[in-house]
């Protein structure tokens, strides 16, 4: 009889794909009223948005995620998290800065955001979901997606 070993499943990848396609759409709505040089209302409304999805899903991977990651190799394992915070704190600071901009009309480099934005997602789905995905057993990756359900 052969050991066949059991796929993991990819439950955190997936779910946390999804949200960042909701990221991506609202990044992409706020980069069109910006080039359409809307009125400072409806800017803000959008750009409120997308600060607030993106806030809500850094909560999400800094509480409800890594909190519960105890990686088998402690020393690779936890290599990625202060990078991740440090990201997560160089947007979130850049966010910031744009909204003061756009509230007093000064020019301001988006798409470097963008950029920076768009290389954080492909590091998370490359390499931190995955791990995720390979060292968690499903019970622990259950938890973790019921704890992602109740913020997003």
């Amino acid at each position: 009889m052969r050991n066949i070993k059991k796929m993991k499943s990819t439950a955190i990848l997936d779910r946390m794909v999804k949200d960042h396609g909701k990221i991506v759409k609202l990044l992409n709505d706020v980069e069109k009223v910006i080039d359409q040089e809307q009125d400072i209302v409806s800017t803000m409304k959008v750009f409120d948005k997308f600060d607030w999805t993106l806030e809500k899903h850094f909560f999400t991977e800094e509480k409800a995620i890594f909190t519960s990651y105890e990686p088998e190799n402690v020393t690779t394992g936890y290599a990625m998290l202060p990078e991740l915070i440090k990201e997560h704190n160089e947007i979130l600071n850049k966010l910031r800065m744009m909204r003061r901009n756009i509230k007093k009309r000064r020019p301001f480099d988006f798409y470097d955001f963008k950029i920076m934005l768009m290389k954080h997602k492909k590091f998370e789905e490359k390499e931190v979901y995955p791990k995720l995905d390979q060292e968690l057993d499903e019970s622990e990756k259950k938890v973790i997606i019921e704890r992602i359900n109740e913020i997003l």
